[in-house]
């Protein structure tokens, strides 16, 4: 068993001339686990610039251990029947789970104890629970607010650190919102808004919606048509859908990867992608326990094919397949960079846009047949389809190119 008291007489060694020296004294330390943290701060240690980057190093690979461990045990957790409200007291706790991962400094403070402060200071000023008076006292009275000048920071995913800071991106700034909501009793959903997070509250009998990046400010559900209606046609059915916990925990995973691929921090980004897989792996074993023998037969069969007109459910444009990859074949990039992470593991196709130059890729879960009689154009349509005598559009033989994503 590896002895405490070595401790100091092995940091000496992390500056040593020979390289693997320095890795095989690494590994002695990396296996006190996550005790070595503890034996430090008995220690008083000045450490040079290269033993601390090789201690913190080592103790960053202990959280990134900590979090695979612990990860499983709180996708079990998840069950899309239970109230809404519940649902989201289990968000909590895996992004407490990411704030324990971010936090840098030995600071001790918990994500649920800062929650509670500001659940409490609320109460103490104010005797009724009121979404749009939580949200004044959020972001005007406590000048929680948007972070605009280091928006990919991925300390913009800790809800430590946005609280304690007072900035945050959309999400993050939402997720506080909620959970101070919740322990006032306060029904307030996410809304998975493309590219903005926004929390959505009842107003009166109607829904409006709240965007915490902007201070709190409350935007009707007329004006967001109106702001994006000409980008995207079905924003109405986007702006209906609730945000629920595993969809609100894998925007923040997809977050965090960007943020870290952004810094080309390899490791921490490949810790992102692996829990943001297990996560889709975990839902579709969930729902395949569902199935039945037909439909495992059916499981993973395109429900479209090349020249079939389709919609899209969420952003409403018409287009035609052109092709079909039996799943995402995008790159990490790519898949992490787009606004929304459908579940790779279904069909996929590409889509020449209705009355553009645009080619789209989507995910099978987000297109429905088009049921318009209305001519499809684009300017390669007639590049890869001819038209039958009915007027169906059938699929030449030029190859769709190798894209690159």
């Amino acid at each position: 068993m590896t002895d405490p008291k070595q401790i100091p007489h092995l940091i000496k060694l992390l500056d040593d001339e020979s390289s693997d020296i320095r890795e095989a004294v690494a590994k002695k330390l990396e296996a006190f686990g996550p005790t070595l943290k503890e034996e430090l701060k008995k220690l008083t240690l000045s450490l040079n610039p290269t033993q601390e980057e090789y201690i913190n190093e080592i103790l960053r690979e202990h959280k990134r251990v900590w979090l695979k461990h612990i990860w499983p045990n709180w996708l079990s957790l998840i069950d899309e029947r239970e109230d809404l409200l519940e649902n989201y007291k289990k968000m909590e706790s895996a992004l407490a789970f990411f704030s324990k991962f971010l936090n840098e400094s030995d600071s001790d403070l918990q994500l649920k104890n800062l929650l509670d402060e500001l659940a409490c200071a609320y109460k103490e000023k104010f005797k009724n629970s009121d979404p749009v008076r939580l949200a004044k006292f959020l972001f005007k009275e406590k000048k929680l607010c948007g972070d605009e000048e280091d928006y990919y920071n991925p300390q913009n995913s800790n809800l430590v650190y946005v609280i304690t800071k007072k900035k945050g991106i959309p999400i993050s700034l939402c997720a506080v919102y909620m959970l101070v909501g919740l322990r006032l009793g306060i029904r307030i959903e996410g809304c998975h808004f493309p590219g903005h997070f926004l929390a959505r509250i009842d107003l009166d009998g109607r829904k409006v919606f709240v965007d915490c990046f902007s201070g709190g400010q409350i935007v009707d559900q007329k004006d967001l048509l109106n702001m994006r209606g000409d980008v995207f046609e079905g924003m109405e059915n986007v702006l209906n859908e609730i945000a629920d916990a595993r969809t609100i925990v894998r925007r923040f995973l997809a977050n965090l990867i960007r943020s870290y691929q952004a810094q080309t921090d390899k490791d921490n980004s490949e810790l992102m992608i692996k829990l943001f897989r297990d996560m889709d792996a975990h839902i579709s074993d969930s729902e395949i326990l569902n199935l039945t023998p037909e439909d495992i037969i059916d499981y993973g069969k395109s429900n479209f094919e090349s020249g079939q007109c389709v919609n899209h459910v969420r952003y409403g444009y018409r287009g035609i397949i052109v092709e079909v990859d039996r799943e995402c074949e995008a790159t990490d990039d790519w898949y992490y960079g787009n606004q929304t992470q459908p579940n790779c593991h279904q069909p996929w196709y590409h889509v020449l846009v209705h009355g553009s130059d645009q080619v789209t890729y989507v995910a099978e879960s987000n297109l429905v047949k088009d049921s318009s009689k209305e001519k499809m154009t684009h300017s390669l349509l007639s590049y890869f389809f001819t038209k039958d005598k009915k007027g169906d559009y059938i699929r030449n033989d030029n190859p769709w190119p190798e894209t690159d994503f």
